[in-house]
């Protein structure tokens, strides 16, 4: 019994050197890809070895079959995320300067869509925290931001006095600072978020209707 096993082994590691033999030659001839096995041979034929990646969990890798190509699972990184320069397909948001933004006025799709329940649940969600039911700048977590400007009172001031278009522009790029920043091509070093990365256009007008409303205007 202790003969086969012995005899097996040294076919096994008989067959082991062959194939390293095989590698370093090909290694040595430059035609060997250490990383996937693949090989060519003087532009004569395409084989397939055993390789020795770089990285990777497996030392060794024998076979080409997909469990040892990369995989990830949902919300694991690394992550691909779209080309620059794409564009959704219900097309890209136009982008203003300040003046353009100071002269824009809710659209009348946007103004016909909205509905007064659903523009509260948006502000509920996204503003209350920090302005407050009352958009008076009073909300639950306003006394902990120390660092910066305090929560705005979208009722009183210069929110009250705005237009349209600078209020959209001010929920679109975090605040009126943030969005004075972003005209100058300045990172944003507030603490409210840029919402046209987290709300669809037609929400951010319908807060600024909603808001404008709560200002009786």
């Amino acid at each position: 019994m202790n003969f086969k096993k012995n005899k097996t082994r040294r076919k096994g590691s008989m067959l082991f050197l062959v194939v390293m033999s095989a590698v370093l030659v090909l290694l040595v001839t430059g035609c060997y890809n250490n990383n996937t096995g693949e090989t060519n041979i003087l532009g004569i034929a395409d084989l397939k070895f055993p390789a020795f990646p770089e990285t990777g969990s497996h030392a060794v890798v024998i076979f080409s079959e997909m469990h040892y190509s990369p995989a990830y699972d949902d919300q694991e990184g690394p992550t691909i995320g779209p080309p620059s320069d794409s564009v959704p397909v219900t097309g890209r948001e136009i982008e203003y300067t300040a003046e353009e933004y100071t002269a824009l006025r809710m659209s009348g799709k946007s103004t016909n869509s909205y509905d007064e329940g659903k523009a509260a649940d948006i502000y509920r969600v996204n503003c209350s925290v920090c302005h407050g039911e009352s958009l008076k700048g009073d909300g639950s977590v306003a006394k902990y931001l120390t660092r910066g400007a305090a929560p705005a009172n979208l009722i009183a001031g210069s929110s009250a006095d705005a237009t349209e278009g600078e209020i959209f522009a001010w929920i679109s790029y975090g605040s009126r600072t943030g969005f004075a920043l972003e005209m100058a091509g300045q990172p944003n070093p507030t603490a409210m978020p840029t919402f046209n990365k987290l709300l669809t256009e037609e929400e951010r007008w319908h807060l600024v209707k909603y808001i404008m409303a709560k200002q009786n205007r």
